[in-house]
């Protein structure tokens, strides 16, 4: 993605080792949805900035899935994650979102979105949306967990990621762009220790 102020160096911070966004294990609130939404995600999905592909072995186990792309701005956080042992039909590349190459283009049935809209500068995000309906065929499912509130004494608004947001601007951005429509939203019950109550599970559909 673009550089700016408020982007980190990725790549840097995995090889220090400074990833404290990585808790070992799949996102609680992407385990509770599929819990409850048994063979709803399926063919091929997309999870941008996967990291060290937690959430990418977890959907690969699903019986309706037939592939899964992980992708990541660092080099070294894909290597990572191909050091798992491989549990299906997964796989991961060094890439951008926002300048993908047209193997990704209208390619996929979901997009799991975890880590990387709260990642991002704000003045990303329409691009980001854009760069996401891109990767959807059409009719395709957004599934995220989006960080509505993640400041405390150590991050503040303006000073992330992660950078937090409204559910008006998700409806603003997603919905009122034309590319998107809202249809779930809710608190999720599980999420890793600290978020409980702070993060929304959205269920879009691609225009």
């Amino acid at each position: 993605m673009p550089p700016s102020e408020h982007t980190p160096n990725w790549e840097e911070l995995y090889l220090q080792g400074r990833t404290p966004w990585d808790k070992g294990i799949p996102a609680p609130p992407l385990l509770e949805w599929i819990a409850a939404n048994s063979g709803r995600i399926g063919g091929r999905v997309l999870v941008p900035g996967c990291g060290l592909g937690h959430d990418v072995r977890a959907l690969a186990t699903l019986p309706g899935v037939t592939e899964v792309i992980g992708l990541d701005l660092s080099p070294t956080a894909v290597a990572l994650a191909e050091e798992f042992p491989k549990v299906a039909k997964e796989s991961f590349l060094v890439g951008d979102l926002f300048a993908p190459s047209p193997y990704h283009l209208g390619a996929y049935d979901w997009v799991w979105e975890h880590t990387c809209f709260c990642a991002i500068a704000p003045p990303m995000r329409e691009e980001y949306v854009r760069a996401v309906h891109g990767a959807l065929k059409s009719g395709a499912g957004l599934l995220g967990v989006f960080y509505l509130d993640p400041y405390d004494d150590e991050h503040q608004p303006g000073g992330g990621p992660p950078h937090g947001c409204s559910l008006a601007e998700l409806s603003e951005r997603f919905e009122r762009s034309g590319r998107f429509q809202i249809e779930e939203s809710f608190v999720p019950s599980r999420s890793y220790p600290g978020r409980e109550g702070l993060e929304r599970l959205v269920r879009m559909r691609r225009l």
